[in-house]
């Protein structure tokens, strides 16, 4: 901000009035006496200012490259606005100009008429004022980085930690203690008071870290000039450091929270981490940036106010852009509440992105208007901007991948309906938009694939490679000519959103595939490599499961728990018997699945071996999971078991 500080500190300790030139289009020429703030104009060309200046530099600033300051003569002696007029001479012309070496100071209430001393304990106070604000400003810029690239960083390194050998029973202890239990009692992804998500043990202590993180950098290197030449008490001082701070990490928190909620998220391919526990951190990430915006604002309306600078102030662009974008990202909250986001989650979505895009505008006029770009504030959007842009470019890259296809629905029952996507290969999930169905041409959820092989001789599928061309045939054609062809199977059950248009009259529609997002990470152990496989879905959470079970070579087994038994029946003849018969599964119909009976007895069979154990199902059904994994991880240790859950969550 201030480099070099000496001359920075000679340009504020001048604020002798100026006897300025008139500049009269009438033709007519006289001067006047300007008592304050001169024009940019008025600075740039009074001898006086110029040789006071330039001898006060030279004074102070003997260790300085002549570069250097000619450089900061050029941009500083007549303002810091951008279209500023330059000074009309160089520093040494101003500095030889002078004919005589100054030997008086002028009062500071004084016309400079010629070049003179400056006050030595005003140039030091200013000094001292300009030289504490930058470091302290620099430390804001540094603890910024630190969150933003530590929040990043961190679920890397913690994903790796992983491959550091330990002893198993160690290992799986702490598993079962510090990292996969719920915080407090057994709900996980079952809400408390339909509101709160409990995170899981290793998700607090994140959780944890990003909260000590941002209060303890908020609090930390508040240097005080003491006394300042701009703040009255250093009480004032350091409030308004405190107020800086929380802006800046506020603004550090952005790239962090669209980083987080991105379902092209990079740290999905670094880490072991789901999409489901970066949501739940989104979400903590976005009240620490909130608490800050609001921290900062409430500061600053504060000190304005004292300084009965609040009238003046409040009419200017930079503060009302400021309450515009606080204003903007406080009112995402109310509207992300959990029961808006099961009941009305396209509200909820169209509510979220508006407001954000809004309060991102509202930040960058804020620094626009405050700033016009000269500290750099604006990164931190453009950061913001750079991470939320990437990440809808590649959804539309993965949707154009596809194309327009068409979707063919049929009805199971009254609960389930079948949908078959001809003309696509995708594994793990995708994301589908119905541009028909609805005007929100915008909405696509996501939805488990279960196989991208189709055929009316579903047998026949299970032979084909995975490097099999894909016949450029109709719908109608590949049904009467190939035994087998590429197509996405996806079981849905229909619920109040945009899934209920699925059961209108029409069976056929345009629809786009956001393709495709496969569960696991490019560092983490596939889940196919684990030498045993328990699955336990609920209903048609088998989607998410069965495309594991298919393609393990291991021993596996499959628990279902399914009221329909047209849905067996479905998934059964679209998988074909060979198929189906190999996910060895085991369906709970007419009875309830003893979940802590049947993990007891087949993790029992697996002693001194490596088990997966896969949820896919309603939130009790994972929560249940979850707890009796843990338990069994502490009771025997020497099996080395390992939960995934397989499910969507907001």
């Amino acid at each position: 901000m201030y480099q070099p500080p000496c001359a920075f500190a000679c340009r504020s300790t001048i604020t002798n009035p100026l006897n300025c030139s008139m500049d009269a289009d009438d033709g007519m020429h006289g001067s006047w006496i300007v008592m304050k703030s001169p024009s940019p104009e008025c600075y740039a060309t009074n001898n006086p200012f110029l040789q006071t200046l330039a001898y006060c530099i030279y004074s102070h600033c003997q260790t300085r490259l002549n570069s250097t300051l000619q450089r900061y003569w050029e941009m500083n002696v007549a303002g810091n606005e951008q279209d500023q007029p330059l000074p009309k001479e160089s520093y040494q012309q101003a500095l030889q100009s002078i004919g005589f070496t100054p030997n008086a100071t002028v009062h500071s209430s004084m016309v400079l008429s010629s070049a003179s001393l400056v006050s030595e304990a005003l140039y030091d106070l200013n000094w001292r004022t300009l030289t504490v604000f930058e470091t302290v400003e620099i430390s804001h810029e540094r603890y910024g980085l630190a969150l933003l690239l530590t929040g990043a960083i961190i679920p890397v390194a913690l994903s790796l930690a992983r491959f550091i050998p330990v002893p198993a029973t160690l290992k799986a202890r702490f598993e079962a203690s510090v990292i996969s239990p719920p915080l407090i009692g057994n709900r996980h992804h079952v809400p408390i008071f339909n509101t709160f998500i409990m995170p899981t043990r290793g998700q607090a202590l994140f959780i944890a870290y990003l909260i000590i993180i941002n209060v303890i950098l908020c609090a930390v290197s508040m240097d005080s000039a003491n006394p300042s030449a701009w703040y009255v008490t250093n009480r004032r001082e350091i409030v308004t450091y405190v107020a800086n701070r929380a802006g800046i990490l506020s603004f550090a928190n952005i790239p962090l929270l669209v980083l987080y909620s991105s379902r092209n998220n990079i740290l999905l391919c670094l880490t072991d981490w789901s999409h489901s526990t970066f949501l739940l951190l989104h979400r903590w990430v976005a009240i620490s940036c909130v608490v800050e915006a609001c921290l900062h604002s409430a500061i600053y309306l504060q000190i304005y106010d004292i300084q009965g600078k609040h009238p003046s102030e409040s009419h200017l662009p930079y503060w009302y852009w400021g309450i515009v974008a606080t204003l903007a990202i406080v009112i995402i909250i109310p509207g992300s509440m959990l029961q808006i986001r099961q009941r009305c989650y396209e509200i909820f979505l169209a509510w979220h992105v508006a407001f954000f895009l809004l309060s991102l505008a509202g930040c960058f006029l804020h620094i626009y208007y405050r700033y016009r770009f000269q500290w750099g504030y604006e990164n931190w959007i453009y950061i913001a901007l750079a991470v939320w842009g990437f990440e809808r470019g590649i959804r539309i890259l993965r949707i154009s991948r596809n194309g327009i296809r068409t979707a063919h629905v049929s009805l199971v029952d009254d609960e389930y309906l079948k949908m078959e996507i001809p003309g696509v290969a995708a594994q793990g999930h995708v994301y589908l938009y119905f541009p028909t169905l609805t005007w929100r041409v915008w909405e696509n959820h996501p939805f488990s694939v279960m196989t991208d092989l189709l055929g009316h001789d579903s047998d026949a599928c299970a032979t084909m490679t995975k490097d099999a061309t894909e016949e450029k045939l109709s719908w109608a054609q590949e049904l009467a000519h190939t035994p087998c062809h590429r197509g996405l199977l996806i079981y849905i059950r229909t619920q109040s959103g945009i899934t209920q248009y699925l059961r209108g009259p029409h069976s056929r529609f345009p629809v786009l595939v956001e393709s495709a997002y496969r569960p696991g990470s490019i560092l983490g152990a596939d889940i196919l490599q684990t030498p045993n496989i328990i699955a336990i879905a609920g209903g048609v959470g088998v989607t998410a499961v069965a495309p594991m079970l298919l393609g393990h070579e291991g021993w596996h087994r499959l628990f279902w728990a399914v009221r329909s038994q047209s849905l067996v029946d479905s998934v059964a003849l679209s998988l074909g018997a060979q198929r189906f018969d190999r996910m060895n599964a085991v369906v709970f119909q007419d009875r309830r699945m003893d979940i802590p009976r049947v993990l007891s007895e087949e993790v029992a069979k697996c002693a001194g071996m490596e088990v997966a154990v896969v949820v896919s199902g309603p939130p009790r059904m994972a929560d249940e999971v979850r707890i009796v994994v843990t338990r069994l991880m502490r009771e025997h240790p020497a099996v080395k078991l390992r939960l995934v859950e397989e499910s969507f969550h907001w």
